[in-house]
């Protein structure tokens, strides 16, 4: 094999990039020796472009820490940034507080998670840790910003194989300030909270059989002080799906995607129109993609980002994809990154990288960031380990 050319790697690709022409694919090599692999959690815009918020792992996937990765507007990295948590299991996601200080919520321990709040400072340095006793066993899952609250989900597991969803509130400040379980019935475990226009959230997760073996997908629709609106069960879905995601439109229809295995190594994502009500309007499939997010861009389309499958004479791998489509679920994009792409074009090896977009943005002028993670051979040796890609198209979905 021949080796890779390390100059490359030392720094991000810059393709030029404006206010108004945001484009092109950018990748950043991790330059802690001991956490070598990123995977993206969560994407933030700043005054000066965007930071990053990854889940970062050694060699082996054994020991994990926080990875904050700040890009300016022309896509250069500023800074990276590795905090260290005892026991780090996983992060859940985000927010920026009044102080510009960011809280960062996530879960530790082994045999039993502990859901916890880790604070940064506006330097992404750590700042505090805080334990929840009322969130014992149970664990983060997702957040969202409603107003000026964060309201989070966390499953709770009060016995082996059943679960309860949990909501919490947390102000402006980072301090929790009420907690309560919404699920109405057992063995409810939460994946998903988005906030609508007004101030509602809805809830995703999955409702599992007496023996915890098979799983439904559930909706809830909540107010902003946990209230139940309503509750949707069972979605028109095999059982077989793997990955599912939301968006909420800024009339309040809802937008979910759903992963489903056709049969072995076909995949399908299946899409949900429902109104605000919970009551479905459209579905359409969309073959040979994963998606792992979705996203309602102010144009009134839907975007959604994951990967697929590319193959060649030599082997199989992933490719970051995504696509958009019309407020009724017609497909306009459909994009796939390429061998000819960055970083594959970069260099000169006898292998091909492996990509996944884990989240996304809207920018200035309707464009969108994608980013997630890129499998790939680092410099002077074969082994390879993930960092971070970001993918950046305009408002039709070209990258180039």
């Amino acid at each position: 094999m021949k080796k890779v050319k390390p100059i490359l790697l030392l720094t991000a690709l810059s393709l030029g990039f404006s206010a108004s022409a945001q484009q092109g694919i950018f990748y950043y090599v991790n330059t802690n020796q001991n956490f070598i692999n990123s995977k993206t959690i969560d994407v933030k815009p700043t005054d000066n472009g965007m930071v990053i918020l990854n889940q970062c792992s050694d060699a082996n996937y054994a020991s994990h820490a926080i990875q904050v990765i700040e890009l300016n507007k022309t896509m250069i990295k500023t800074s990276e940034s590795i905090v260290n948590i005892d026991k780090l299991h996983n992060i859940s996601g985000f927010s920026r507080q009044t102080d510009g200080s960011y809280s960062v919520l996530v879960n530790s321990g082994t045999s039993q998670l502990e859901a916890m709040q880790v604070k940064l400072s506006a330097a992404y340095k750590e700042a505090g840790l805080n334990k929840f006793d009322d969130l014992e066993q149970s664990s983060f899952v997702s957040q969202a910003t409603v107003g000026k609250q964060v309201l989070a989900i966390s499953t709770h597991t009060p016995t082996k194989g059943k679960f309860d969803i949990m909501l919490s509130c947390f102000n402006d400040n980072g301090l929790m300030v009420w907690t309560k379980k919404i699920s109405s019935e057992p063995n409810e475990s939460a994946d998903i909270i988005v906030a609508d226009n007004e101030d509602n959230v809805i809830v995703l997760g999955r409702k599992y059989n007496d023996n915890a073996t098979e799983y439904i997908p559930i909706l809830y629709k909540l107010s902003a002080d946990g209230n139940i609106l309503w509750k949707k069960s069972g979605v028109d879905m095999p059982s077989n799906f793997y990955s599912q995601n939301i968006t909420v439109s800024k009339n309040g229809d809802i937008y979910y995607a759903c992963g489903l295995t056709l049969r072995t190594g076909v995949l399908q994502t299946k899409v949900f129109k429902l109104d605000g009500n919970g009551n479905t309007k459209r579905t359409s499939n969309l073959n040979d993609f994963t998606s792992n997010g979705a996203l309602w861009l102010s144009s009134g389309k839907v975007l959604l980002y994951g990967s697929r499958f590319y193959t060649d004479a030599k082997q199989v791998v992933t490719k970051g994809a995504y696509m958009i489509l019309d407020a009724d679920l017609n497909e306009l994009s459909n994009k796939a990154l390429a061998v000819n792409d960055k970083p594959d074009s970069d260099f000169n090896y006898n292998t091909t990288t492996s990509s996944d977009l884990q989240a996304a943005i809207e920018l200035e002028g309707g464009s969108v960031a994608m980013v997630g993670k890129v499998t790939m051979p680092q410099a002077g040796g074969n082994d390879k380990h993930n960092n971070t890609i970001v993918v950046v198209a305009d408002a039709y979905g070209n990258y180039k």
